[in-house]
């Protein structure tokens, strides 16, 4: 067979199988492509599945976050509505319960002031509003309370002056007329009189010691007085003193007197002393009254056996006594008890002191200290009045001596003459002369009066001539004179011992 005939088919197989590896080849290049093709989808596929794995994953856990800051969100919503809820019981307990507290408080110390209702508030800012709250409610209450108070006592003051001064004028008018009607012949009217007296003085004290509490002054003035005499006059203010009274009791060993500025009010507290005294005792018991000379000046001591101070008493009696501490009229009870009031404003203005305690009979002591400053030893031409006691003697028993009732000569007290210290002698009791280690007294001399004009009249009817020669009617000697004077003044304590049978004291009686 021939070459030609077997090449055809060759050529035609290498031709088909050219084509054939041609096919393949597109074929695989085709699938290469489609598989990149998918490779990439793929690999796109998988980049947006991990996204949304990612987002899905962010998103839960905001979702997460969501939740939990909503369960804070509650929580603290349930906290503030606790809160609220606290402060509002906290703030209805402040206006229910510690304000009323607090007004009680400001009028009777004694009254306790609650603190916060909830102890765990105590320190936080609820706690210093709510205290602020009071602090200011404080201030503007006691502010309020002193500018009422201090229109009050105006007014008290304004009110009590008028009435002392028409009270003044009724005791001249009512001395004018037991001067006038001093005869025998006037003893029933005298009596009358005496006792209309007895009832002004008392009216006058009562008043006196209003206005002083409320700020004003005593009323009076005097010159330098005998301090004996001040306390006999302060023994005359109280109601049935010839009964309840015992004393005064004279231990001075000099002429001592108290500076005009003073005698008032040493006088006006010895009377509210003694008047506290007899109304705080029983009936039949005695009040006691003594002066003593001091090395810082001198004391007045009054004792009574009556019922005594409990220990808050005591302790409101020193407060108001001292004078250092302001006092408001609601402050004094109802009725108000003025007298420790006045009395610490005496005391406070002057410069003494009056100390209270228990005494050997179980009632009070009152001792008034008046400093040397206030004391003047009286002029040698002076002596006090004819109802002074006479000073207690070394080696005589030293029992208080009682004012007397009988004729004037018996009340002439011998003036107690100034000897040097040197001179004393010393007390049987003790042989120690304590008058060497007084300090000398303010001494103020009395002015020498002027001459008359004329000469001193003649003592006859007939024209004899008198000491001096020159003629007239004859002058009362000072000895004659303080006889009649202390007849009239016996009378005068007599006719008011008639006049005021014993009674009761009233409700506004005592401190």
């Amino acid at each position: 067979m021939p070459s030609d005939s077997f090449s055809v088919p060759i050529v035609i197989g290498a031709a088909v199988l050219a084509l054939a590896l041609v096919g393949v080849l597109i074929l695989h290049t085709r699938v290469r492509r489609d598989l990149a093709q998918a490779r990439g989808q793929l690999v796109q596929a998988r980049q947006a599945q991990v996204h949304l794995t990612g987002e899905s994953s962010a998103r839960d856990q905001r979702l997460v976050r969501a939740e939990h800051q909503a369960k804070e969100s509650a929580e603290l919503l349930r906290e503030a509505r606790a809160q609220q809820d606290l402060v509002h019981a906290e703030t209805e307990y402040l206006v229910s319960k510690r304000i009323p507290a607090l007004l009680s408080h400001l009028r009777a110390p004694h009254v306790i002031v609650p603190g916060v209702q909830n102890p765990a508030l105590a320190g936080t800012n609820v706690d210093r509003l709510h205290r602020a709250i009071l602090d200011t409610l404080t201030r503007g209450v006691r502010e309020e309370g002193e500018r009422i108070d201090e229109a009050a006592q105006a007014v008290v003051r304004g009110a009590i002056s008028r009435v002392q001064t028409q009270a003044l004028r009724a005791q001249d008018l009512l001395a004018d007329l037991q001067q006038r009607y001093s005869g025998d012949e006037h003893t029933t009217l005298l009596r009358e009189v005496l006792g209309l007296d007895m009832f002004n003085e008392l009216i006058i004290r009562r008043v006196q010691v209003t206005g002083i509490a409320c700020g004003a002054t005593p009323g009076l003035s005097r010159d330098d007085t005998y301090l004996v005499d001040l306390m006999v006059g302060a023994i005359s203010r109280v109601e049935n003193f010839e009964q309840r009274i015992e004393g005064p009791a004279n231990h001075l060993r000099r002429r001592i007197g108290i500076a005009a500025r003073a005698a008032e009010s040493i006088l006006f507290i010895t009377a509210e002393l003694l008047a506290n005294a007899v109304h705080h005792s029983h009936g039949t018991l005695k009040v006691t009254i003594a002066v003593h000379e001091t090395n810082n000046g001198a004391a007045i001591v009054i004792d009574d056996a009556g019922v005594g101070l409990n220990e808050e008493q005591y302790a409101r009696a020193t407060r108001l006594l001292s004078g250092t501490h302001p006092v408001r009229l609601v402050d004094l009870g109802n009725p108000p008890r003025t007298g420790w009031a006045a009395i610490g404003r005496q005391v406070a203005h002057y410069g003494m002191q009056v100390t209270i305690k228990k005494s050997a009979f179980g009632g009070v002591q009152a001792v008034l200290s008046i400093p040397t400053a206030l004391l003047v030893e009286m002029p040698e031409d002076s002596r006090p009045s004819v109802l002074a006691p006479e000073p207690v003697r070394a080696g005589v028993p030293t029992a208080a001596t009682v004012i007397r009732s009988g004729p004037a000569a018996a009340f002439r007290p011998e003036p107690v003459r100034s000897e040097p210290a040197q001179a004393r002698r010393p007390e049987p009791a003790t042989g120690r002369d304590h008058t060497e280690e007084l300090a000398p007294l303010p001494q103020r001399r009395r002015q020498t009066t002027r001459a008359a004009s004329g000469s001193r009249p003649t003592g006859g009817p007939g024209g004899s001539s008198g000491a001096d020669g020159s003629g007239g009617e004859p002058l009362t000697t000072p000895e004659e004179a303080q006889k009649r004077w202390g007849d009239f003044q016996v009378g005068a304590e007599a006719g008011r011992r008639e006049a005021l049978p014993p009674q009761q004291h009233d409700i506004t009686e005592g401190n």
